[in-house]
C-alpha cells in the first residue's frame, strides 16, 4: 500500500499528516509559530522557521506512523493565502514574509485601485486588499526599494516549503489567483497591470495546476527531513480550496463555513461566477477547470484567541471557555460584538475597522463576552452569505470545519444564524487531508479529485440543527450588527 503526506502551513502552525491511499490516517503531527508585528499594521513570519517548523513536523510525523519514507508516495500543500514571500537570486529570503494579516499597504491598494480600475473589472474581478501579494510587493517598491532590487522571484508561502523541498521554484493557479497580480478571466498573471504599477513582471514566476508534479524531494531536504528522494512533490493549493476539498465540497450547492484563525465561507463552483460588486471573492479551485467563490472574513477564530490571551488572561482551555459561553442564552443578553480586529476584507473592505463590543452593561460577565465574540464571527460570515443568495448561488447544506468545528457551540450558533443544519466530515484536518488528496491525483493513485473524495471523506452523522426561538434573537441582532458598522465606520480611520 502506498501512503501520501500533506502538509498546512498556516498562520498559527505547519501539520503533516500522513494517511493511506484509502484514507486512513496514520500520524498528524505540528510545530507552532507565532506572528510578528513589529508595528501596529504590520504582521510578518520567517520562511526558514516556516521551513525548520516544516521539517520537524514531518520528522514527528514519520516516526509515529511507523512507515519508511518509501512509502510515501506523493506529497502535497495546503497554505495561508495572499501572503508574499521575496527571495533573491541565491533563494534566500531579501525580508521577514508578509502575510494576510499585514495591513502596511493601506495606501498602495488605494494606488491599485486607481491605476489599475479597467484591469479590476475585466481581468482580476476581485478587489485588492491589504495583505495581498500585489500589494505589498507595491509597498516594499516604494518604502524598502533596496530590498525590492534584491529580489529575483516572489511565491506565496507554501510554495516556499515546497521551493526548501524540491530546490523548484513556481507556484500553481489556486494560488495565484489570490495574489490580486493574476487574470481570473485568462488564467494567466496579468502582466499589462503588472507593468502599469511599474513592477518587474519577471519576478513572478511559472504557474502550474494543484495537482502537477513541481519535482522529487531533493538530498539536502530529505536529510533535514527523513522523506526520501524517490517522493514526488505537486503543487498544492491555497489553504481554502484544500479545506474544501477535504470536506469533499467538490459539487455545487454544498457550503463550506470554516473557521480558523481567519473564516471563510464559501461555495464550489463549476464555472466561472463572480460579485460584481466585489464584496465576495472568487478563485480558481485545486479541482481543475473549476473555481470557487467565498467570503473571506480576516477575524475568525483569532478573535477568541485574543480574548483568551490578551484580554481575559484565562488559562483554561478553548473547551472550558466555550462550556462557560454555552451557559449564557443566544444573543448574549444584548450583548454584540463587531469582530474587527484586524480591519476586514469581506463583507467590508475596510482595513480601518476595528473590533466594538455594544450593549454592555453591569450584568454582563466574563461567559457573555465569550459568546458575544463567537456570535460576533458568524453574524459577519451571515453577511456573506447574504449575498450569495443575491447571486443566486445554491446553498444546500453548511458543513463546518476548523477548529469551529470541534465544539457544539459554535455550531450551533452557526445553525441559529444561518438557519440550516450544520454538518462536519468525520476528519478533524480537512486542509492537510485536501493537499494529501492532491498528492494522490498527482501522483496516480487517484482518477480525480471527485474520485479520491468519495473514496476518503465521509460525513458525521450527527447534524446540529437550528432553535426557532435563537434564530429570533440573532435576526434582530443581525439588524443591529449590520447598522453598528455603518454607524461608526466614518470614526475608524480617526482612532
Amino acid at each position: 500500500m502506498s501512503y501520501l503526506l500533506g502538509i498546512d502551513l498556516g498562520t498559527s502552525s505547519v501539520k503533516a499528516l500522513i494517511m493511506s491511499e484509502v484514507g486512513k490516517v496514520l500520524a498528524v503531527k505540528s510545530e507552532e509559530y507565532d506572528v510578528q508585528k513589529p508595528s501596529s499594521d504590520f504582521a510578518e513570519q520567517s520562511p526558514e522557521l516556516w521551513w525548520q517548523k516544516t521539517a520537524s513536523a514531518i520528522r514527528k510525523a514519520l516516526a509515529a506512523s511507523a512507515i519508511s519514507a518509501d512509502e510515501i508516495a506523493g506529497i502535497g500543500f495546503s497554505g495561508q493565502m495572499h501572503g508574499l514571500v521575496a527571495l533573491d537570486k541565491e533563494g534566500k529570503s531579501v525580508c521577514p514574509a508578509i502575510i494576510w494579516l499585514d495591513q502596511r499597504s493601506v495606501q498602495e491598494v488605494r494606488e491599485v485601485n486607481e491605476i489599475a480600475k479597467d484591469f479590476i473589472d475585466t481581468q482580476l474581478l476581485n478587489k485588492p486588499s491589504a495583505g495581498m501579494l500585489l500589494c505589498s510587493l507595491l509597498w516594499l517598491k516604494k518604502h524598502k526599494k533596496d530590498l525590492y532590487d534584491k529580489i529575483s522571484v516572489v511565491m506565496l508561502p507554501k510554495d516556499y516549503i515546497r521551493y526548501r523541498l524540491t530546490l523548484e521554484i513556481g507556484t500553481e493557479e489556486s494560488d495565484a489567483s489570490a495574489t490580486l497580480a493574476f487574470s481570473l478571466k485568462e488564467r494567466r498573471w496579468c502582466n499589462e497591470m503588472i507593468e502599469s504599477l511599474g513592477l518587474d513582471t519577471r519576478l513572478f514566476p511559472k504557474v502550474s495546476k494543484s495537482i502537477d508534479t513541481a519535482g522529487f524531494v531533493c538530498e539536502s531536504a530529505a536529510k533535514e527531513t527523513g522523506l526520501s528522494t524517490k517522493t514526488r512533490v505537486v503543487f498544492g493549493a491555497g489553504d481554502a480550496a484544500c479545506q474544501l476539498i477535504g470536506n469533499g465540497i467538490v459539487k455545487e450547492g454544498y457550503v463550506s463555513c470554516n473557521i480558523g484563525t481567519s473564516a471563510q465561507i464559501a461555495v464550489s463552483l463549476n464555472s466561472l461566477v463572480f460579485d460584481k460588486n466585489k464584496q465576495l471573492q472568487t478563485w480558481v479551485h485545486a479541482i481543475p477547470e473549476h473555481y470557487y467563490m467565498q467570503g473571506g472574513a480576516l477575524n475568525g477564530g483569532f478573535t477568541l484567541k485574543w480574548l483568551k490571551k490578551q484580554i481575559l488572561g484565562d488559562e483554561r482551555s478553548y473547551e472550558e471557555l466555550c462550556s462557560d459561553a454555552e451557559n449564557v442564552a443566544s444573543g448574549s443578553e444584548g450583548l454584540i460584538f463587531l469582530p474587527y480586529l484586524s480591519g476586514e476584507r469581506t463583507p467590508v473592505m475596510d482595513p480601518f475597522a476595528r473590533g466594538v463590543f455594544f450593549g454592555l452593561s453591569a450584568k454582563h460577565t466574563k461567559a457573555h463576552i465569550i459568546r458575544a465574540t463567537m456570535e460576533g464571527v458568524i453574524h459577519n460570515l451571515f453577511e456573506c452569505a447574504l449575498i450569495f443568495e443575491r447571486l443566486d448561488v445554491k446553498k444546500e447544506k453548511i458543513i463546518a470545519s476548523g477548529g469551529a468545528a470541534r465544539g457544539r457551540l459554535w455550531k450551533q450558533i452557526q445553525a441559529d444564524i444561518f438557519q440550516m443544519p450544520v454538518y462536519t466530515t468525520k476528519s478533524e484536518e480537512q486542509a492537510g487531508l485536501g493537499s494529501a488528496i492532491l498528492a494522490g491525483v498527482g501522483s496516480g493513485i487517484f482518477k480525480s479529485v471527485e474520485e479520491a473524495c468519495e473514496i476518503i471523506v465521509r460525513d458525521d452523522t450527527e447534524a446540529i440543527f437550528p432553535i426557532e426561538k435563537n434564530f429570533r434573537v440573532y435576526s434582530e441582532h443581525q439588524q443591529i450588527f449590520r447598522r453598528l458598522y455603518e454607524q461608526t465606520k466614518d470614526l475608524f480611520e480617526r482612532l
